[in-house]
């Protein structure tokens, strides 16, 4: 696997039991009668029965809302964009203003990263000229890396923004004694933690091989433990 590989987009269709959707997840809707798309929230899903979901605010709407209504739902979840039909069973305006939308049967998967994701929990040391800081390293691709800081490691001080430069260490085993180079591409706090999205640099063609093998050892392992 060469480190510049990527694959396109790709869709998927998968039964519905596998849509990814979870209260307060954001979401678009899209009716057929208008082609507009509107923003929405999921309040509540009961699998394979219903999915309830915020009323968009918009002039004019309640007058496509009605029982039998078809519409698209689309959301994003960890650079996949999950698509499906639906229809309106009911419309509620008190106390609050819902849809309550029929499960779907199946949904299209449309990955965008350019790099399979593998998902991981590896202690890393993540350092800057600024910051040396104990991290979590919870994805993974050719491509880059998730990491979480819990900001009680630093004691509620961590200097580390997009765009920074850093390194991230762990067992030499694993990337080696030089570990790997990136930079922070997006940050995010939630519950007194930090969350990064690290890009691999591009210049590096140990990082490839490192990683690469990385990969492939975890993933033998994960089809060994599901075969035993």
């Amino acid at each position: 696997m060469d480190q510049t590989t990527a694959h396109p987009p790709s869709v998927q269709r998968s039964p519905g039991i596998q849509v990814e959707l979870r209260a307060e997840m954001p979401v678009v809707l899209q009716i057929p009668r208008d082609g507009a798309k509107y923003s929405s929230k999921i309040v509540g899903v009961e699998p394979y029965r219903y999915i309830i979901a915020k009323m968009p605010l918009a002039p004019g709407i309640r007058t496509m809302i009605f029982p039998g209504q078809g519409l698209t739902l689309k959301s994003e979840c960890d650079g996949i964009i999950y698509g499906f039909d639906t229809e309106i069973l009911h419309a509620i305006l008190k106390p609050a203003a819902l849809l309550l939308l029929a499960y779907p049967m199946s949904t299209e998967k449309i990955e965008l990263r350019r790099h399979k994701r593998l998902s991981c929990l590896l202690p890393v040391r993540l350092e800057n000229p600024f910051a040396h800081t104990l991290a979590f390293m919870v994805d993974i691709s050719l491509g880059g890396c998730r990491l979480v800081v819990d900001k009680n490691d630093v004691g509620g001080v961590l200097n580390v923004m997009a765009g920074d430069k850093v390194t991230i260490l762990t067992l030499k085993e694993v990337f080696g004694d030089e570990g790997l180079r990136a930079t922070i591409a997006n940050t995010a706090q939630k519950n007194h933690k930090a969350f990064f999205g690290a890009a691999f640099v591009e210049d590096d063609p140990d990082h490839g091989k490192r990683i690469e093998a990385f990969l492939d050892r975890v993933a033998t392992i994960i089809k060994d433990q599901k075969g035993a």
